[in-house]
């Protein structure tokens, strides 16, 4: 089983690092050990490394320089484009057309400042290109679940039409176009790599990441997953490290993979 993974696609947020502020040891403690791995895959001794994330380029560039930059393809803005935090490269994602393109633009221009006069609670992370990101605001107590479920009621009509994909993580509320997310991401990067679904790990904590990790081969999460995140880990046969974030991730690799 180990011998099979050629490639281990870490989300970010809440995965990999902490958002909510607070000091988390099993966060720094692991760091040095995700960077060890990181290393050792771009000297090829392990399989490739990426991460797979709702985040943009320049929040993969920056978490990047913490843990050494893979130089392989990672997924971004869940599934937008495949970004080389190494070589600076950014594909997109053929399913991204002209057409979708004009959608979203309109979307953000007549039904979002709409959203947020309703749902001031949540504020549009400024980095993506393309996915329209709503976090809340600092300080608000409001569970992220409510949230996704007030943005689906305000965008019903569209999602019914088939024009957007809606989902959540545990920090934000995710509004993509239709047929590209993480899923479509994976596939993509299969695509131009060549490495078989059934070769790659996948690493999540949450929602967000089902499409990723119902796809792969071989799964894993941190101890601070959600407990949905957690049965379909076992339900697939992986691995529910008992730390979390970095630590927690750097045990999944350890688990799954032998260091040549």
């Amino acid at each position: 089983m180990k011998g099979e993974i050629k490639l281990i696609l870490i989300d970010l947020d809440d995965c990999l690092l902490p958002t909510d502020g607070k000091f988390s040891s099993d966060y720094f403690s692991g760091l040095p050990k995700v960077a060890h791995y990181v290393e050792k895959a771009n000297e090829g001794k392990i399989p490739k490394i990426g991460f797979c994330t709702g985040r943009d380029r320049n929040y993969v560039e920056a978490v990047a320089f913490s843990i050494g930059r893979p130089n392989s393809w990672s997924v971004i803005e869940s599934g937008i484009a495949l970004f080389n935090p190494t070589t600076k490269e950014m594909v997109f994602n053929p399913a991204l057309t002209p057409e979708v393109k004009e959608a979203f633009a309109v979307i953000r221009r007549e039904r979002l400042p709409q959203i947020l006069q309703k749902l001031p609670e949540l504020f549009e992370y400024p980095g993506n290109i393309i996915n329209i990101a709503l976090e809340r605001q600092y300080g608000v107590d409001l569970n992220i679940e409510e949230c996704y479920e007030r943005v689906r009621q305000e965008l019903s009509d569209l999602e019914a039409q088939g024009l957007v994909i809606i989902h959540h993580s545990t920090i934000a509320v995710d509004i993509s176009p239709q047929g590209i997310d993480k899923a479509s991401g994976v596939r993509f990067l299969a695509e131009k790599t060549g490495i078989g679904f059934a070769q790659m790990l996948g690493i999540g904590d949450s929602q967000g990441d089902f499409p990723m990790l119902n796809l792969v081969g071989q799964v894993g999460c941190p101890s601070n997953a959600s407990e949905e995140c957690k049965k379909l880990v076992r339900e697939k046969g992986g691995y529910i490290s008992p730390y979390q974030f970095a630590k927690g991730v750097a045990d999944i690799i350890n688990y799954f993979v032998e260091e040549g």
